[in-house]
């Protein structure tokens, strides 16, 4: 189309301006034709783009007085015409060079987002092996005194595998998958907690049917487990979770052991792998506040993504 409308407007020229009758400016637009596409196609992507510049405008300058002093010659042509030679080249120099750049931005691009997508799934495969460990550590300590309970638990870590093996591949899920895993979790969890220990998950207007990014939240439940329970005072994890079409919004509360790691860093995924996650999957369409509370009592991790900007 930009090829189209710019012999459209070159053709013009001639027929507009000058004096030669029509059958004869075909032989000068002609000339202008193979001028153009010697730079589109040779002089500008071999020689141009290869830092043979003063080679290349060389070349412009013999062709464009060898043309014009030909044509002067056949037709009588006017120095009109070595403008209309130069600003051909100059189009076509320019229009090569900005599709060269767009091909080089799009593979730039293709090239980010295909990094970004192998980052992603890293991160979500190191999340994998992480909820495994602390969810069967809880198995095998509910198997020296409950044997059916430790049966019922094996069927929900079976379940939540199944979400890990092939829901965990796909760029997004339904909400619904989501936060049945994280009940799932959050369950499996509460098996060695005592009852000193008040562990809710609220899911407030959810619409199940968005979708979102699978395993992102889950790190912050396992990071309330790790270090906002105590077995020697009242501990609390409270987790709220609302989603419609527009924004998620999941806030997640814990109780601050003494003498523990109240900066909640953890080990291993932590908070870091959490900021990455948010930045790969929903790039400045999020907000995450998280600290403690100004009487260091409660931690508190807040996190809204927009899902329509």
């Amino acid at each position: 189309m930009s090829h189209l409308a710019t012999w459209i407007v070159l053709f013009l020229i001639p027929v507009t301006i000058s004096p030669i009758p029509f059958p004869y400016q075909l032989l000068p637009v002609g000339a202008v034709v193979a001028l153009f596409y010697m730079n589109f196609f040779w002089l500008t992507p071999y020689h141009y783009m290869k830092g043979r510049i003063l080679f290349c405008w060389g070349v412009n300058l013999l062709m464009v007085l060898g043309i014009g002093w030909l044509m002067h010659r056949i037709l009588g042509v006017r120095v009109g015409y070595l403008v209309y030679l130069s600003v051909a080249v100059i189009i076509s120099i320019s229009m090569r060079l900005g599709s060269i750049w767009q091909q080089y931005e799009e593979a730039r691009l293709k090239a980010e987002a295909a990094r970004a997508d192998a980052e992603l799934r890293d991160l979500r495969y190191q999340t994998n092996p992480h909820f495994l460990l602390n969810t069967l550590n809880n198995i095998y300590a509910l198997m020296t005194f409950d044997t059916k309970r430790a049966q019922d638990a094996i069927q929900q870590l079976s379940a939540m595998l199944r979400h890990v093996l092939y829901d965990n591949h796909e760029k997004e899920i339904k909400m619904e998958d989501e936060i049945e895993f994280l009940q799932s979790y959050i369950s499996l969890m509460k098996i060695r907690q005592s009852g000193e220990v008040d562990v809710t998950f609220d899911v407030e207007q959810a619409d199940k049917s968005v979708r979102i990014v699978p395993l992102i939240l889950i790190p912050l439940v396992e990071n309330a487990f790790k270090h906002g329970i105590g077995h020697a005072q009242p501990s609390f994890i409270h987790i709220t979770l609302k989603a419609d079409n527009s924004h998620i919004d999941f806030d997640i509360k814990n109780s601050v052991v003494p003498n523990g790691d109240n900066g909640q860093k953890g080990h291993g995924i932590g908070l870091n792998q959490v900021q990455k996650r948010l930045e790969l999957a929903y790039p400045g369409n999020y907000t995450w506040q998280h600290g403690l509370t100004d009487d260091a009592s409660v931690y508190d991790s807040h996190i809204i993504i927009n899902l329509h900007n």
